[in-house]
């Protein structure tokens, strides 16, 4: 963990409602003055919103089982988070995600009540300036891969994260980002671009494990220092295709070494059949072997809002030095939408990094 101290996640709160307070409400065709509090009709997954304010609130919340090899069968509130997206304006746009983790455990018939932490997972300012160049200003997810961008798990196809998405790198950074869409040759090129500097700029109580699933402390941190990098995104045959590359240049807290980090991604959207894999290569000081590896991932219609997942990984740490090869089996339903049940099994060569078992979740998007 960070050496440097840290603003309570209550700081991001009181910033968050001190800005909403002091911000012009934007009116909208058909509100009045005397009900700004007037929502929009609500649809699940879409979040409440009030037109006259400018204002939409979200989120989402999911229940974990998991019976993995080496421990007891565990349940849990595993995450559970808000969104506050407040438009100020007609260029400036502030957002925000608070997120509690492990609130309730239950192993076997006990009731362990959890470690619930509460954490400001992002906090930061949008600036339209063109249509294609957005700026932003905070704590956001670090644009490496796909996954990353789109992590919270009624958005993922499986309960397990790939080591290739976490293992490297941290998955938030706090300072400066450029991002947007421009043609290239009739095509869509999206673009990311950011600096970070959170040894200096780092808001909430940041541990960004390397190893997301269940292993608790005996899991490596990955936060940044500082680092600098970006993604670009090139959608192809009318935009099926998308093929993505990512490079980040960063020192870490804690082993506080400098990194080098180049990545690769695609998604290939067809009829019956989702292909999508990510990969990555981190280069780093000599003490320390290069981590590498990467996964690919089939997604399977097989009913009305049921899919059929399946997933090959191979990686190798260097904290601790090992190769794991993981193949993951699930099964992903949306009953309705904002709603998501998952259930996988997953086993191969992966110890305590990735132990093998089943794992399910249920999700709600609100």
């Amino acid at each position: 963990m960070s050496r440097y101290p840290r603003p309570p996640p209550s700081l991001g709160v009181i910033a968050l409602v001190a800005a909403l307070c002091a911000a012009s409400p934007v009116h909208a065709a058909g509100t009045t003055d005397e009900n700004p509090w007037q929502p929009a009709p609500y649809t699940l997954g879409q979040g409440l919103y009030f037109p006259a304010l400018g204002l939409r609130i979200g989120g989402y919340a999911d229940v974990h089982f998991f019976d993995l090899d080496g421990s007891r069968s565990t349940s849990s509130l595993r995450d559970a988070s808000m969104f506050v997206t407040k438009d100020l304006g007609s260029r400036w746009q502030l957002f925000t995600e608070l997120a509690t983790s492990r609130t309730t455990n239950v192993t076997g018939a006990r009731n362990e009540g959890g470690e619930a932490e509460v954490d400001v997972e992002r906090l930061y300012a949008d600036f339209h300036a063109t249509p294609s160049v957005t700026f932003r200003f905070g704590k956001f997810l670090t644009p490496v891969g796909e996954w990353n961008l789109v992590h919270a798990d009624p958005l993922t196809w499986t309960v397990s994260r790939p080591l290739s998405t976490s293992a490297a790198f941290a998955r938030h950074a706090s300072g400066a980002m450029a991002f947007g869409t421009v043609g290239i040759k009739g095509q869509d090129l999206d673009y990311w671009v950011f600096a970070d500097n959170s040894q200096s700029l780092g808001v909430g109580q940041d541990a960004d494990d390397a190893f997301t699933d269940y292993t608790g402390d005996r899991s490596p941190r990955n936060n940044f220092r500082h680092a600098v990098g970006g993604r670009v995104l090139y959608h192809l045959a009318g935009d099926s295709l998308s093929v993505g590359a990512s490079y980040v240049n960063y020192q870490l807290e804690t082993p506080r070494h400098d990194y080098q980090l180049i990545g690769v991604d695609f998604t290939w959207t067809m009829r019956y059949l989702e292909l999508t894999g990510e990969a990555i290569y981190r280069s780093g000081p000599s003490q320390l072997s290069d981590e590498r590896g990467g996964f690919i991932e089939a997604g399977v219609p097989i009913a009305a809002r049921l899919y059929l997942i399946g997933r090959l990984e191979r990686y190798h740490t260097s904290m601790p030095e090992t190769t794991t090869t993981v193949r993951t089996e699930a099964i992903n339903y949306r009953p309705v939408p904002g709603v998501v049940l998952k259930l996988e099994h997953r086993n191969g060569r992966g110890g305590d990094i990735v132990p093998a078992g089943w794992l399910a979740s249920v999700s709600v998007l609100f």
